[in-house]
């Protein structure tokens, strides 16, 4: 097992003004694998806890997108003795119903093939078993008791959520409560039962359907994410393609976790009243018994070289967009730092924006951006665009840099296309002046600051970095690195990356009719939970 206290030269204390803040961690590796990361913050009597599982949407097999948010749903659903009034009796009831289910599946299936039928008798036959034995398993189940049980004692923020590389459950707790937690969410992992899988099965595709197939730029950017990523898995949606999701069936689930659920394939973070001695020996009483596991290779097909321009074009009943997408790096490429400040010398440093750190980071927004200047009010003429930004997004894999706008009603789209990328080409030409980079580092370096506030944000920022870099130093290293973003980083990665000739361009011809909900994009690759209190 190892210990290490990592002393680094900043500081969680609240110091003088001018003064560099630091941050002690202590890090321990269990036996079977599973890291722990914890900090000492004595301000409040509360623990924010955080568990991360190296494995998201890019792992989902083929046939199965969306297996790794089902199965973030289902861990919800209750333990051996969680959850259920009678476990013995529930067991034949499950077993049963996975086959009553399975036979429906084969059979509504049959749908897709012009040489086979549905055999309606028996779909009618089948669901009225269903719902016989659905009605006898629910007068068993006790509906969300581990959501009440961390409620009755001051827990909050029970929550969960999928991305393209990574899941995680969270939850902030009084500092007397942290050894419940560690019984709830070790027993999670060492004997979930994945009951009620069929309804909330329903449930996830219920989520695609409000946050997707009802809405045009959700539509959009799906399409367009499957322009830009031909080959790799981030072009696949987290929340999972519709059919993949009627047809994935509980013991496929329970074989994805039983896969990647193991851990020496998790980190955990607690930050907060605690003291780091007792937190390694709660971890080790808790969850050092978990055995570890061989992890699969990761069979990731890597992205194809783009040669030449794809171009994308779709007309829905929606507010019209010019979205413009160049394959970039992974997050930790030494490119990485230089491109999250240009989207921001881009977008600006108010308004809509991000963190400038992962995946999902990089962009901006407000009237201090080029593209804001240049497309939107530019000094002495007319705009193009009522909004314009930019943003990098990277991660595990390879990511992109984007660029956006929404056309003035009656500009034509080919005219917001050209504006977009002059104004990307000119900050090649003419580089980011001291003061717009002085004011691009203040910004990104106030947002890191400000996740300092809390527990919760620093437990984020750790683990992001030790599941991505195997390093949770990599979070202040990161922050170093884009600090010391010069003009000419931000000229060299716009000449290397953004070119014309490598590029996916899409064009949303909206109707003009729609009511403008999606303007703004929304987290794509990231799909949340409620904590199972629904």
């Amino acid at each position: 097992m190892i210990s290490i206290l990592a002393l680094a030269p900043f500081s969680l204390l609240a110091v003088a003004s001018g003064d560099e803040p630091r941050i002690d961690v202590v890090k321990h590796t269990l036996a079977n694998g599973l890291r722990l990361l914890v900090v000492e913050r004595h301000d409040s009597p509360t623990v924010s806890t955080q568990l991360r599982f190296h494995v998201g949407g890019v792992d989902d097999p083929k046939g199965q997108t969306g297996i790794a948010h089902l199965l973030e749903h289902m861990m919800f659903k209750g333990t051996e003795t969680v959850g259920i009034l009678d476990r013995e009796k529930e067991k034949p009831l499950l077993a049963r119903l996975d086959a009553l289910w399975r036979d429906l599946d084969e059979e509504t299936a049959k749908h897709a093939s012009p040489f086979e039928k549905v055999d309606g008798a028996k779909v009618a036959r089948l669901e009225s078993e269903i719902e016989a034995l659905t009605a006898e398993h629910r007068d068993l189940v006790v509906k969300d008791e581990l959501w009440q049980a961390y409620q009755r004692v001051g827990g909050r923020g029970l929550n969960a959520s999928t991305g393209d590389d990574s899941t995680q459950y969270y939850v902030d707790l009084p500092k007397n409560q942290l050894e419940m937690w560690a019984f709830f969410e070790s027993d999670r992992l060492a004997n979930p039962v994945f009951r009620e899988f069929y309804s909330e099965r329903d449930v996830v595709h219920e989520e695609r359907r409000l946050r997707t197939d009802t809405q045009p730029q959700g539509r959009f950017q799906e399409a367009f994410a499957a322009l830009v990523h031909a080959a790799h898995p981030y072009r696949n949606p987290v929340v999972g393609w519709p059919s993949d999701i009627d047809s994935t069936d509980r013991e496929e689930v329970l074989e994805y976790f039983r896969t990647f659920y193991a851990p020496n394939n998790c980190v955990i973070a607690l930050v907060g009243d605690v003291k780091a001695k007792d937190a390694i020996a709660l971890v080790e009483k808790y969850f050092g018994a978990l055995p570890s596991k061989p992890l699969p290779r990761r069979r990731i097909t890597e992205e194809i070289p783009l040669e030449g321009e794809r171009r994308l074009r779709m007309r829905l009943d929606s507010t019209p967009r010019v979205t413009i997408a160049w394959p970039t790096v992974a997050a930790g490429h030494p490119d990485e730092p230089a491109l999250d400040v240009a989207a921001r010398v881009l977008s600006g440093t108010g308004g809509f924006g991000g963190r400038g750190f992962g995946r999902r980071g990089g962009g901006g927004g407000g009237g201090t951006g080029r593209l804001f200047k240049g497309l939107v009010a530019p000094a002495g003429g007319e705009g193009v665009a009522i909004m314009a930004f930019a943003s990098h997004r990277s991660g595990r894999y390879p990511g992109t840099f984007n660029a956006s706008a929404t056309p003035i009603p009656g500009n034509d789209l080919q005219s917001v296309e050209d504006a977009l990328q002059s104004e990307i080409e000119r900050l090649a030409k003419d580089p980011p002046t001291d003061e717009e980079l002085e004011a691009v580092r203040n910004s990104l370096d106030a947002g890191w600051l400000r996740s300092l506030d809390s527990n919760s944000g620093i437990a984020r920022g750790i683990l992001e970095a030790e599941t991505l870099a195997g390093d949770w130093r990599w979070w202040l290293e990161r922050r170093e690195q884009t600090k010391a973003v010069t003009a000419a980083d931000v000229t060299r990665v716009i000449d290397a990356y953004l070119r014309r000739d490598a590029r996916c361009v899409g064009w949303l011809e909206g109707t003009g009719r729609g009511r403008g909900r999606g303007a703004f994009p929304t987290e794509a690759g990231s799909t949340g939970n409620d904590g199972g209190g629904r």
